[in-house]
């Protein structure tokens, strides 16, 4: 996975945005390697079950940590 923690104890998540080539249905995943905007990818959409989406972005989710308690 490429998430981090920055200095400030943020968890840093890159996300990889999708949209249904079929149904326009939009979904988010976690990035993987080789992701970039308009290529197309073989998933399988959530709703139509079309296997053809399409990256229309990818953008980073910053997060705080939670404190454990020991």
């Amino acid at each position: 996975m490429f998430s981090y923690k920055s200095r400030s104890d943020r968890i840093i998540e890159p996300l990889t945005h999708l949209t249904c080539s079929n149904c326009n249905t939009e979904n988010s995943r976690p990035f993987k390697e080789g992701d970039y905007v308009f290529k197309e990818v073989d998933e399988k959409c959530p709703k139509c079950g079309s296997v053809k989406m399409l990256i229309t972005g990818i953008y980073i989710e910053m997060r705080q940590e939670k404190e454990r308690q020991e």
